[in-house]
Protein backbone atom coordinates (compact mmCIF):
# COMPACT_ATOMS: atom_id res chain seq x y z
CA UNK A 1 0.00 0.00 0.00
CA UNK A 2 1.40 3.28 -1.09
CA UNK A 3 0.89 7.01 0.90
CA UNK A 4 -1.33 7.59 -1.64
CA UNK A 5 -4.58 5.70 -1.33
CA UNK A 6 -4.46 7.16 2.03
CA UNK A 7 -4.39 10.80 0.30
CA UNK A 8 -6.96 9.65 -1.98
CA UNK A 9 -9.36 9.34 0.89
CA UNK A 10 -12.04 11.45 1.30
CA UNK A 11 -14.19 11.64 4.85
CA UNK A 12 -16.87 14.23 5.76
CA UNK A 13 -19.39 13.96 8.49
CA UNK A 14 -22.80 13.13 7.99
CA UNK A 15 -25.21 15.54 9.98
CA UNK A 16 -28.78 14.69 8.33
CA UNK A 17 -31.09 11.22 8.45
CA UNK A 18 -33.52 11.47 5.67
CA UNK A 19 -35.77 9.14 4.68
CA UNK A 20 -37.45 9.22 1.17
CA UNK A 21 -40.88 7.93 -0.52
CA UNK A 22 -40.30 7.86 -4.13
CA UNK A 23 -42.33 7.08 -7.13
CA UNK A 24 -40.32 6.07 -9.91
CA UNK A 25 -40.72 7.04 -13.09
CA UNK A 26 -42.11 3.96 -15.45
CA UNK A 27 -38.94 5.32 -18.15
CA UNK A 28 -36.59 3.94 -14.90
CA UNK A 29 -37.41 0.72 -15.50
CA UNK A 30 -36.90 -0.21 -11.66
CA UNK A 31 -37.52 -4.14 -10.94
CA UNK A 32 -38.87 -2.96 -7.39
CA UNK A 33 -42.21 -2.10 -8.81
CA UNK A 34 -43.08 -5.24 -10.39
CA UNK A 35 -43.62 -7.92 -7.04
CA UNK A 36 -46.97 -9.31 -6.51
CA UNK A 37 -46.71 -9.71 -2.81
CA UNK A 38 -45.28 -7.51 0.54
CA UNK A 39 -41.60 -7.03 0.36
CA UNK A 40 -39.59 -7.31 3.17
CA UNK A 41 -36.39 -7.25 2.79
CA UNK A 42 -34.18 -5.40 0.33
CA UNK A 43 -30.68 -6.14 -0.55
CA UNK A 44 -28.97 -4.15 -2.89
CA UNK A 45 -25.37 -3.60 -4.38
CA UNK A 46 -24.23 -1.44 -7.29
CA UNK A 47 -21.46 -3.09 -9.69
CA UNK A 48 -20.53 -0.56 -12.43
CA UNK A 49 -23.53 -0.03 -14.25
CA UNK A 50 -25.43 -2.52 -12.74
CA UNK A 51 -27.25 -2.80 -9.63
CA UNK A 52 -28.31 -6.30 -8.53
CA UNK A 53 -30.95 -7.09 -6.07
CA UNK A 54 -32.10 -9.56 -3.58
CA UNK A 55 -35.66 -8.91 -2.46
CA UNK A 56 -37.44 -11.29 -0.15
CA UNK A 57 -40.66 -11.40 -0.55
CA UNK A 58 -44.17 -12.59 1.31
CA UNK A 59 -46.74 -14.24 -1.33
CA UNK A 60 -49.69 -16.14 -1.50
CA UNK A 61 -49.97 -17.25 -5.05
CA UNK A 62 -47.72 -20.69 -4.28
CA UNK A 63 -48.32 -23.86 -3.67
CA UNK A 64 -48.07 -23.70 0.72
CA UNK A 65 -50.45 -24.78 3.32
CA UNK A 66 -54.09 -22.73 3.27
CA UNK A 67 -53.71 -19.22 4.55
CA UNK A 68 -50.14 -19.21 4.89
CA UNK A 69 -47.66 -16.95 3.20
CA UNK A 70 -44.70 -18.08 0.91
CA UNK A 71 -41.38 -16.57 1.12
CA UNK A 72 -39.72 -15.71 -2.34
CA UNK A 73 -35.99 -14.22 -2.23
CA UNK A 74 -36.02 -12.56 -5.94
CA UNK A 75 -33.07 -11.77 -7.22
CA UNK A 76 -32.87 -8.60 -9.93
CA UNK A 77 -30.00 -7.54 -12.28
CA UNK A 78 -30.94 -3.91 -14.02
CA UNK A 79 -28.73 -1.42 -15.61
CA UNK A 80 -28.57 1.93 -13.66
CA UNK A 81 -29.61 4.81 -15.90
CA UNK A 82 -30.20 8.24 -15.50
CA UNK A 83 -33.03 8.04 -14.96
CA UNK A 84 -32.99 5.62 -11.63
CA UNK A 85 -33.59 7.33 -8.17
CA UNK A 86 -30.53 5.23 -6.41
CA UNK A 87 -28.19 6.92 -8.96
CA UNK A 88 -29.23 10.32 -8.76
CA UNK A 89 -27.79 9.97 -4.45
CA UNK A 90 -25.10 8.56 -6.02
CA UNK A 91 -24.07 11.89 -8.06
CA UNK A 92 -24.65 13.56 -4.26
CA UNK A 93 -22.45 11.26 -2.53
CA UNK A 94 -24.81 9.93 -0.63
CA UNK A 95 -25.75 6.21 -0.12
CA UNK A 96 -29.14 4.82 -0.46
CA UNK A 97 -30.59 1.92 1.94
CA UNK A 98 -33.56 0.40 0.75
CA UNK A 99 -35.92 -0.29 3.50
CA UNK A 100 -39.29 -0.94 1.81
CA UNK A 101 -41.37 -1.18 -1.25
CA UNK A 102 -45.47 -0.60 -1.11
CA UNK A 103 -47.80 0.63 -3.60
CA UNK A 104 -45.68 0.74 -6.09
CA UNK A 105 -43.19 3.32 -4.18
CA UNK A 106 -39.85 2.76 -2.54
CA UNK A 107 -38.84 3.77 0.79
CA UNK A 108 -35.22 5.36 1.04
CA UNK A 109 -32.65 6.21 3.94
CA UNK A 110 -29.71 8.24 3.87
CA UNK A 111 -27.27 10.09 5.26
CA UNK A 112 -26.58 13.91 4.30
CA UNK A 113 -23.62 15.77 5.22
CA UNK A 114 -26.02 19.57 5.83
CA UNK A 115 -29.19 20.72 4.63
CA UNK A 116 -28.07 22.18 1.28
CA UNK A 117 -27.05 19.54 -0.14
CA UNK A 118 -30.88 18.21 1.01
CA UNK A 119 -32.27 20.40 -0.81
CA UNK A 120 -30.41 20.10 -4.28
CA UNK A 121 -30.96 16.27 -4.23
CA UNK A 122 -34.58 16.80 -3.82
CA UNK A 123 -34.32 19.43 -6.64
CA UNK A 124 -32.40 16.39 -8.39
CA UNK A 125 -35.05 13.21 -7.31
CA UNK A 126 -38.17 15.52 -8.31
CA UNK A 127 -36.38 16.14 -11.85
CA UNK A 128 -36.45 11.97 -12.57
CA UNK A 129 -39.03 10.73 -10.08
CA UNK A 130 -43.07 10.50 -10.73
CA UNK A 131 -43.72 11.37 -7.13
CA UNK A 132 -41.64 12.38 -3.76
CA UNK A 133 -42.03 12.47 0.00
CA UNK A 134 -40.58 13.32 2.99
CA UNK A 135 -40.84 10.85 5.16
CA UNK A 136 -38.54 11.82 8.07
CA UNK A 137 -35.73 14.25 8.37
CA UNK A 138 -33.67 14.48 11.75
CA UNK A 139 -30.36 15.57 12.86
CA UNK A 140 -27.78 12.95 13.62
CA UNK A 141 -27.11 14.13 17.40
CA UNK A 142 -23.76 12.27 18.91
CA UNK A 143 -23.37 10.38 15.83
CA UNK A 144 -26.90 8.65 16.82
CA UNK A 145 -30.26 9.53 15.44
CA UNK A 146 -33.52 7.94 16.24
CA UNK A 147 -35.65 6.44 13.31
CA UNK A 148 -39.47 6.46 14.42
CA UNK A 149 -42.16 4.92 12.87
CA UNK A 150 -44.49 6.74 13.44
CA UNK A 151 -43.43 9.59 11.03
CA UNK A 152 -45.99 12.02 8.53
CA UNK A 153 -44.86 12.07 5.32
CA UNK A 154 -44.78 15.69 2.44
CA UNK A 155 -45.51 15.73 -0.58
CA UNK A 156 -42.17 17.93 -2.02
CA UNK A 157 -44.41 18.14 -4.99
CA UNK A 158 -46.28 20.56 -3.27
CA UNK A 159 -44.45 22.66 -1.32
CA UNK A 160 -42.48 25.52 -2.98
CA UNK A 161 -38.33 25.71 -3.25
CA UNK A 162 -38.28 29.04 -0.80
CA UNK A 163 -41.03 26.54 1.46
CA UNK A 164 -38.30 23.77 1.65
CA UNK A 165 -35.22 26.02 1.61
CA UNK A 166 -36.58 27.37 4.98
CA UNK A 167 -37.88 24.51 7.05
CA UNK A 168 -34.88 22.23 6.63
CA UNK A 169 -33.12 25.17 7.65
CA UNK A 170 -34.92 25.53 10.54
CA UNK A 171 -34.55 21.66 11.27
CA UNK A 172 -30.62 21.64 10.55
CA UNK A 173 -30.45 24.79 13.06
CA UNK A 174 -32.46 23.62 15.84
CA UNK A 175 -35.55 25.36 15.09
CA UNK A 176 -37.82 22.76 16.60
CA UNK A 177 -35.98 21.27 19.41
CA UNK A 178 -36.58 22.18 22.73
CA UNK A 179 -35.83 24.57 24.11
CA UNK A 180 -34.63 26.13 20.91
CA UNK A 181 -31.50 26.41 19.27
CA UNK A 182 -32.02 29.25 17.17
CA UNK A 183 -34.66 32.11 17.12
CA UNK A 184 -36.52 32.99 14.05
CA UNK A 185 -35.29 36.48 13.73
CA UNK A 186 -31.38 34.54 13.46
CA UNK A 187 -33.26 32.04 11.00
CA UNK A 188 -34.71 35.14 8.75
CA UNK A 189 -31.43 36.83 8.73
CA UNK A 190 -29.39 33.54 7.65
CA UNK A 191 -31.98 33.35 4.83
CA UNK A 192 -31.77 36.98 3.99
CA UNK A 193 -35.40 37.69 4.21
CA UNK A 194 -38.10 38.91 7.08
CA UNK A 195 -39.22 37.19 9.91
CA UNK A 196 -43.04 37.41 8.08
CA UNK A 197 -42.11 36.51 5.22
CA UNK A 198 -40.20 33.53 7.10
CA UNK A 199 -43.44 32.89 9.31
CA UNK A 200 -45.29 32.93 6.22
CA UNK A 201 -43.14 30.20 4.62
CA UNK A 202 -42.77 27.87 7.68
CA UNK A 203 -46.02 28.16 8.51
CA UNK A 204 -47.70 26.93 4.80
CA UNK A 205 -45.04 23.74 5.40
CA UNK A 206 -46.51 22.99 8.83
CA UNK A 207 -50.01 23.57 7.81
CA UNK A 208 -49.50 20.41 4.80
CA UNK A 209 -48.01 18.16 7.63
CA UNK A 210 -51.25 19.18 9.79
CA UNK A 211 -53.25 18.22 7.15
CA UNK A 212 -50.97 15.21 6.30
CA UNK A 213 -51.14 13.79 9.48
CA UNK A 214 -54.83 14.53 10.34
CA UNK A 215 -55.52 12.04 6.65
CA UNK A 216 -53.18 9.55 7.99
CA UNK A 217 -54.65 9.69 11.57
CA UNK A 218 -57.97 9.48 9.53
CA UNK A 219 -57.17 6.35 7.19
CA UNK A 220 -55.58 4.58 10.84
Amino acid sequence: MTGDTATDRESTTRDLYVVFEVDPSPESDCPLGDFDGRVDEIRQQFAGDDCHTDTTVQTSDCDCEPDSDCTEVVHTTSTVDESCPCAVFGEFGCVPELSAVTDERIVLETFLPDRDRLSELVDALKAVADGLRLRQLKRIENGTVERNRNTVTLDLFEVTEKQREAVTKAIGAGYYESPRETSLGELAADLDISKSALTQRLNNVESKLATAAFAEASVD
